[in-house]
């Protein structure tokens, strides 16, 4: 008969350390000509580094363990205390450092560089040397089929390339742990909660977005039930509602539309049916 101190023992593990996870993702990295993708590849994790230096958490970077990255992207591992950091004021830094760089990117390359971003918390192989192995796990699993869902592809989708360039996505375990309990000392009401269903996953999953723009500033950043289809087969969101009389764009806000722009503006509440 084995016994734990077996070594034929199958039976109860003991769990991998909890870890903070968190992984970027190009969007439109394969639209380049392949002579860039290289640099290209190269470049992310080194803005990813910028940007913890932007927010002044250099020291973060310096203690990750497992990274790697994953052609078009680059996910890292950290301790689990940090996980706050990575969403106040990590996701801001990052988009202000794309913002920095897509200002003065190359012409040749595929439009500005936009990241989606998923963060993640739990059990993880680490052996704190990035060993072959490390930073596998169930939660990375998670990690990245949140990255992968349709939510956070929207919101890069409904938005100005020119002006948003992050879009996050954070399991419930990193928003009931940092942001409900206030490590974060972000307020909840700048995340919205989606549903992620990607091949067998489903789960609850929060969006946030640093600097919205475009669509999502009218319609929210949910993407609607229903839409015109593109040929490529996805939902495209029809553009904001530009009424007669040069209102310019129309906000849906919780009190009726307002219109924004030139010329004459009617702002006041709407008293019919409810849209």
């Amino acid at each position: 008969m084995s016994t734990p101190m077996d070594s034929r023992y199958t039976g109860v593990s003991e769990l991998p350390p909890y870890r903070a996870l968190l992984v970027v993702d190009m969007k439109d990295y394969s639209g380049n000509a392949g002579r860039d993708q290289t640099e290209l590849t190269k470049l992310i994790p080194e803005i990813m580094q910028s940007a913890f230096e932007r927010a002044g958490l250099a020291w973060i970077w310096a203690r990750k363990s497992a990274h790697n990255g994953t052609g078009d992207g680059y996910a890292i591992v950290l301790p689990p205390e940090l996980l706050p950091h990575l969403l106040n004021p990590y996701l801001t830094a990052l988009q202000e450092e794309l913002e920095h760089r897509n200002r003065y990117r190359p012409h040749f390359w595929n439009g500005p560089i936009r990241f989606r971003v998923s963060v993640n918390v739990g059990p993880i192989a680490d052996s704190g040397e990035n060993q072959l192995g490390d930073g596998s796990g169930a939660e990375r699993v998670v990690l990245h089929r949140l990255l992968d869902s349709d939510p956070v592809r929207h919101l890069l989708n409904g938005s100005d390339p020119e002006v948003t360039q992050v879009a996050a996505i954070i399991s419930r375990r990193v928003y009931e742990d940092a942001v409900l309990a206030r490590f974060a000392d972000d307020p909840a009401s700048l995340y919205v909660e989606a549903g992620a269903e990607v091949k067998t996953y489903q789960g609850q999953a929060y969006l946030r977005v640093p600097k919205p723009s475009g669509y999502l500033l009218g319609a929210g950043f949910l993407k609607p039930a229903r839409g015109p289809e593109t040929p490529a087969g996805t939902t495209t969101p029809p553009a904001p509602s530009q009424p007669a009389g040069g209102f310019g764009v129309q906000i849906n806000g919780s009190s009726g539309p307002i219109y924004t722009g030139s010329g004459t503006q009617n702002n006041t509440l709407y008293h019919g049916r409810e849209r």
